[in-house]
């Protein structure tokens, strides 16, 4: 007996199983899953960092010793 994983779909919070058949998974369909990467293409999205760094480049750190 397996114990099926329900999530929710990030998208619209719609109840579904976590299953491999699921080619859209974490999502519960291409449309969620599109509405999703529009969202990060919009800068809707962020993941959250520190504000100090954000607007340097990687040659622009101080070496490490």
């Amino acid at each position: 007996m397996t114990n099926a994983l329900t999530i929710e779909c990030p998208s619209c919070k719609r109840k579904l199983q976590w299953d491999t058949n699921n080619p859209y998974r974490p999502f519960c369909a291409q449309s969620c899953k599109d509405k999703d990467f529009v969202a990060w293409a919009n800068e809707e999205n962020l993941i959250g960092g520190n504000s100090v760094y954000d607007d340097l480049l990687s040659g622009d750190l101080p070496p490490q010793d």
